[in-house]
């Protein structure tokens, strides 16, 4: 879900990005039905959506990585250790965001990413109350809820990284 509404965002303000999602674990298959069904009702279309394992090319490749816990970053760092200047959980990134200002127009997507690395303070990544728990399983009102969650964030990225629009 968060994969579709980040897209959707930079999308709405004609941003070229690329957006992939991947997970921490070996698993391939499509999106539940609970979240192809929560998407549609937002107007958007995840029927395609196939999950894929998180690979060392794609973390490398990554301009900026939004994971949805803790454990998912750490394992983001197992492939890449320098990635956690460009890793953060999802709702973490507008909180740090909103302390640095918008990506400047002259700025990367990965130095505006490590400017806002480094206004973490410690060194686990984001609050326990910035994790974002999987829906799986849970009734359509958990999909709902996680659903408003993510699109608040996206939203607040994609702001962020796209602000003069």
């Amino acid at each position: 879900m968060a994969e579709a509404l980040l897209r959707a965002h930079l999308g709405a303000r004609d941003a070229p990005a690329h957006v992939h999602s991947a997970g921490t674990l070996a698993w391939d298959g499509p999106a539940t039905d609970a979240a192809t069904q929560t998407m549609s009702a937002r107007g958007i279309d995840i029927s395609s959506h196939r999950s894929r394992p998180l690979t060392a090319a794609l973390v490398a490749d990554a301009d900026l990585i939004l994971a949805m816990t803790r454990s998912h970053v750490w394992g983001i760092h197992a492939f890449d250790p320098d990635a956690a200047a460009r890793t953060f959980l999802v709702v973490e990134l507008p909180r740090l965001g909103a302390r640095i200002g918008p990506r400047r127009s002259d700025e990367t997507v990965r130095g505006w990413a490590a400017r806002a690395a480094a206004e973490r303070v410690g060194a686990l990544p984001g609050r326990g109350e910035e994790e974002v728990a999987d829906p799986y399983g849970e009734p359509a009102s958990v999909y709902e809820a996680t659903a408003t969650r993510l699109d608040a964030a996206t939203r607040a990225i994609a702001e962020l990284l796209v602000p003069d629009v």
